[in-house]
């Protein structure tokens, strides 16, 4: 009996992970809007214990840090995405890379010159879990587009 549930367990769990892979943009991109981004967060993780530089799971990361206001992580994790992103060579990446690089630092210098107060925090974090927000996910929309999750 616990063998036939296991062996349903790992069934579910590969499919749920091969229906990740094959649709991860319109997947995270809709549980996000959905409000289920702890979910999404998930998925990134899972990523990441594959390939500490998966690009996909680095953004995602990120942009949850960024939403949440986690200021102890944002900078490490933007920084691992400028890193790692710097590497990716694919067409539709690249240019739209260039654009949300320059974002990326302006962003983490404005953090640098102008550090949030535990007030901001307090005030912005509980906006992070309203549902029908659109996830910024225009790189990994150009890592789909380049075919980064076939």
């Amino acid at each position: 009996m616990k063998i036939g549930i296991l062996m349903m367990v790992l069934v579910i769990n590969s499919w749920s992970t091969v229906l990740a892979q094959t649709n991860f943009y319109s997947t995270v991109t809709n549980l996000w809007y959905q409000g289920q981004k702890s979910n999404v967060l998930a998925l990134a993780n899972a990523r990441l214990s594959q390939n500490t530089n998966d690009i996909a799971g680095l953004i995602i990361k990120a942009e949850y840090a960024l939403e949440f206001y986690e200021m102890e992580n944002i900078s490490n994790s933007f920084l691992r995405v400028i890193q790692v992103g710097d590497t990716i060579t694919t067409t539709n990446f690249v240019t739209r890379y260039q654009v949300i690089k320059q974002d990326i630092l302006w962003l983490l210098e404005d953090f640098s010159e102008n550090p949030v107060t535990e007030q901001e925090i307090q005030t912005e974090r509980p906006k992070a879990s309203i549902n029908q927000k659109h996830l910024p996910a225009s790189l990994i929309e150009a890592l789909h587009k380049d075919g980064y999750f076939n």
